[in-house]
C-alpha cells in the first residue's frame, strides 16, 4: 500500500490545497525514499516534516495533528505531492473512477428497489417507507 493510500482521504484533499498553494517551501532527500521537508501552516507557523515513502508509518511531522494522532498529516502529503507530482494526477484518476463507479451502483441498486417495490402492496410500500424515515432520521441525530 502506497503513502497515499495510508492517509485519510479528508487529509489528501488538504494536503492537495497546500500542495497548489505552495505551501511546501523546501524539500530535501536524505536518502533513498527518505525526505524532509518545510511546510508553512495555516497560520505563521512552518513545520518540519520527514518522510518515507517506503515505510510511510516512519514519516513524521512537528504540527500539532501529527504528534497527537500518530498518522499521516496533510503536510506530509503535501510533501509527498512536491517529490511525486505525477501521484497527484493518479489520485485525481482513481477519485474520478469511484465517483463514476459508485455512479453506477447508486443507479443499478435503485432499478433493483424499484422493480422490488412494484412487486408490494400499497400497505407494505407504506410500512417500507416508514422505516426508511425512522432509521435515516435516527442517522441525523448522531451526526449532530
Amino acid at each position: 500500500m502506497g503513502f497515499i493510500e495510508k492517509a485519510p482521504k479528508k487529509i489528501v484533499w488538504r494536503a492537495i490545497e497546500y500542495y497548489k498553494q505552495n505551501k511546501v517551501i523546501e524539500v530535501k532527500e536524505k536518502e533513498q525514499g527518505c525526505y524532509e521537508g518545510l511546510v508553512a501552516g495555516s497560520g505563521k507557523t512552518n513545520y518540519t516534516v520527514y518522510i518515507d515513502t517506503k515505510h510511510p508509518k516512519k514519516s513524521q511531522c512537528s504540527c500539532p495533528f501529527a504528534k497527537e494522532n500518530d498518522v499521516i498529516c496533510k503536510h506530509m502529503v503535501a510533501v509527498y505531492f512536491k517529490i511525486n507530482p505525477a501521484e497527484l494526477d493518479a489520485f485525481y484518476d482513481d477519485e474520478k473512477s469511484y465517483s463514476e463507479d459508485k455512479d453506477y451502483r447508486w443507479q443499478r441498486d435503485k432499478e433493483k428497489l424499484k422493480t422490488f417495490a412494484r412487486k408490494m402492496s400499497k400497505e407494505e410500500l407504506v410500512d417500507a417507507l416508514a422505516e426508511c424515515w425512522l432509521e435515516l432520521e435516527s442517522y441525523r441525530k448522531r451526526d449532530i
